[in-house]
């Protein structure tokens, strides 16, 4: 049965998204006009995921002590203010400032909407709303460039695509204070500590959060692994289309638009079909998936023309939605509310730095051989995927318990304590 914050939370997602997808259009567009390819231009764009990847880990202590949907809220409003300074900068640094910022406010809201599935998904009704999350988002990545195509065609300057994410900031925060609060919980995994150790605290917590759920549940420990893997694979995957697109595909404009349209569609309805397989153990929808996307991009190189491409990227989509919809279900089933904030902020500044990887040489791969990149792709992908094959089979491990069991054991020592 659908939980009522579940509308909001589904439109909160949609609008956050939308504008982060037209400014990562809009944003390279201004960094070229005013600026030109240059290295600190290129820099500018990934500076987003430095935030993430050196300080993610502390977002997990703030999820467990606060409410995430204040820490979503306040993060939207942040996000709005420093979307529209962008287009007022005079200077580079400047830009790259605010790029800064709005990698700090992704790197607390991202998190913090994930630690709220729970409180609008049902239990018994995982897969379904997990698959109605994931399609809100799919459309709103499939709409933010064609608006900024919009944009552009009609001669509206560049920094309405800024003005209008900021808008979408604030729609996202109306809808998130209609999403039902999380209470703070019991924070098992944080220690008292003075101020000067509490920065050190929240990624040793983080980092211990996340060995102690994946060797307790051997499906969160086989998807945690290949979670890494695959942003490694589909980062090296997407500046391999790049690089196809200037070679194998030159006749086709804007080759590599329509390769992300055709996976951005097969991901909506990935993510809204996948519910209906529910007699189907997970174990197997989750291998199934993740070997049939990499198939796709292994034979991306030997395809005969566009439209088989066209099909091989929807394909993918479909997949790779379907993947994400079954993970976050698990996560949701497996791992208790108390650690989740902590799980995702250290799982999420591993992957960032997979896809900085992925950025940084996927094109130099493709460069060299597009069909050497095609089998590594591949390999970094299905590989992992084989080898824990049994993994994904487990039933749900015992980390709920060994939770209940850990604060059973710290109220008698306090008891005991309390006696002496």
């Amino acid at each position: 049965m659908r939980k009522p914050g579940l509308i909001p939370l589904m439109v909160s997602i949609f609008t956050v998204d939308l504008g982060t997808s037209m400014t990562a259009v809009a944003l390279p567009l201004l960094l070229i006009r005013d600026y030109g390819t240059t290295l600190a231009a290129g820099l500018t764009l990934a500076i987003r995921l430095v935030p993430s990847i050196a300080v993610g880990p502390i977002v997990g202590r703030l999820l467990a002590r606060r409410d995430p949907r204040h820490i979503a809220v306040i993060s939207s409003l942040l996000s709005a203010l420093f979307a529209a300074l962008i287009p007022v900068c005079g200077a580079l640094w400047q830009v790259q400032l605010l790029t800064l910022g709005i990698g700090l406010t992704v790197m607390l809201a991202g998190p913090a909407r994930l630690v709220l599935r729970p409180a609008v998904v049902s239990e018994g009704d995982e897969l379904r709303g997990n698959g109605l999350l994931m399609a809100a988002q799919r459309v709103s990545t499939l709409s933010g460039p064609p608006l900024v195509g919009v944009i552009i065609a009609v001669g509206w300057p560049l920094w309405v695509a800024f003005l209008l994410e900021a808008a979408t900031s604030l729609v996202a925060v109306v809808m998130m204070l209609r999403v039902p609060p999380l209470p703070p919980t019991a924070d098992e995994e944080a220690e008292d500590s003075g101020d000067r150790r509490r920065f050190r605290t929240a990624y040793v917590t983080s980092t211990r959060a996340l060995l102690r759920v994946v060797s307790d549940d051997a499906f969160i420990r086989g998807a945690t692994l290949t979670s890494f893997s695959y942003l490694l694979a589909v980062t090296l995957g997407r500046m391999m289309l790049v690089v196809m697109g200037t070679r194998h595909y030159a006749d086709v404009s804007g080759f590599y638009g329509w390769m992300l349209a055709a996976m951005g569609v097969g991901g909506l309805c990935g993510s809204l079909l996948i519910g209906r397989f529910r007699r189907i153990s997970t174990g197997t929808l989750y291998i199934a998936v993740m070997l049939i996307e990499a198939v796709g991009w292994l034979s991306l190189p030997w395809l005969p023309g566009f439209p088989a491409a066209m099909a091989v990227m929807f394909t993918i989509g479909v997949m790779e939605s379907s993947g994400y919809v079954l993970y976050y279900a698990e996560v949701q089933i497996r791992i208790p509310r108390s650690v989740m904030g902590y799980y995702y902020a250290a799982l999420i500044p591993v992957g960032d730095a997979c896809m900085f990887l992925g950025s940084a040489f996927g094109a130099w791969l493709a460069g060299a051989s597009v069909p050497a990149a095609a089998m590594i792709v591949a390999g970094v992908m299905g590989i992992p995927m084989l080898l824990t094959l049994r993994w994904y089979y487990a039933p749900p491990g015992r980390i709920g318990e060994s939770d209940a069991m850990r604060e059973g054991t710290r109220s008698a020592t306090r008891r005991e304590g309390h006696d002496v």
